[in-house]
């Protein structure tokens, strides 16, 4: 009876701790861990309705991004198509550079640390969290210079020379990589800007509003990021 309890319990034991919600590290140069799970399930879904605009947010949301935020990163994460694999920059509402750039491959593969799972640049509207001068990625073995991350572990970030012939393509892990001239200018630009009340926008692209309907505002840094594209 005794041995039979106890093998249930460690049975039971065995099953709590595979349930149990995944504590390691944030993974770098990917999704979430929560975003990440979903999408060993199943591949990513990558379509975005209503598509993400400048003029969508000002026509659904009332929103002039360009009156809200000092800074403007629009990215078009296409393969093919007008301005694919490009990133516009605007400054006060006036476009200042358009460069090329490498999102993510969109396919499931292996990373260098082992871990399986979708390279893909998730779209939608997003706030730049946290800066960092040089970022390692143990996930892909790699220096991240000039790093400015907006979801998880995926950040514009500054890529290094053996990778600029991919530029203009889908070729990262996820991240939107840059030229490292162009990153460094896009990290000094954001880190510059003061902080400021903005509005907070869900991931779908939409702007979050309180229980009466007005815009949410939060302190973050003065800066829109838009991935839009399929």
């Amino acid at each position: 009876m005794k041995a039979s309890l106890l093998f249930l319990l460690l049975v039971v034991s065995a099953l709590s701790v595979k349930a149990a919600p995944n504590t390691s590290p944030e993974l770098d140069d990917l999704m979430t861990l929560d975003e990440l799970a979903y999408e060993v399930a199943k591949p990513p879904r990558t379509e975005m309705h209503p598509v993400i605009s400048p003029e969508s947010i000002a026509e659904h949301d009332g929103i002039d991004i360009y009156k809200e935020y000092a800074i403007v990163l629009h990215i078009n994460k296409s393969a093919l198509g007008p301005g694919a694999q490009h990133m516009q920059v605007f400054e006060g509402g006036n476009q200042t550079y358009d460069w090329p750039i490498s999102t993510g491959r969109e396919q499931y593969e292996k990373a260098k640390s082992g871990r399986w799972y979708w390279t893909v640049t998730p779209a939608g509207t997003f706030s730049p969290y946290k800066l960092e001068r040089d970022h390692y990625s143990s996930t892909w073995d790699a220096h991240m210079e000039y790093a400015a991350f907006f979801i998880g572990g995926v950040a514009v970030h500054a890529t290094t020379p053996d990778h600029y012939k991919q530029l203009g393509q889908r070729a990262s892990g996820g991240c939107v990589r840059l030229r490292k001239d162009n990153a460094q200018v896009i990290w000094e630009k954001i880190s510059a800007q003061p902080q400021a009340l903005v509005p907070l926008f869900a991931a779908n692209g939409r702007v979050a509003r309180d229980l009466n309907g007005n815009p949410i505002r939060v302190m973050g840094w003065n800066t829109l990021i838009i991935v839009d594209g399929k």
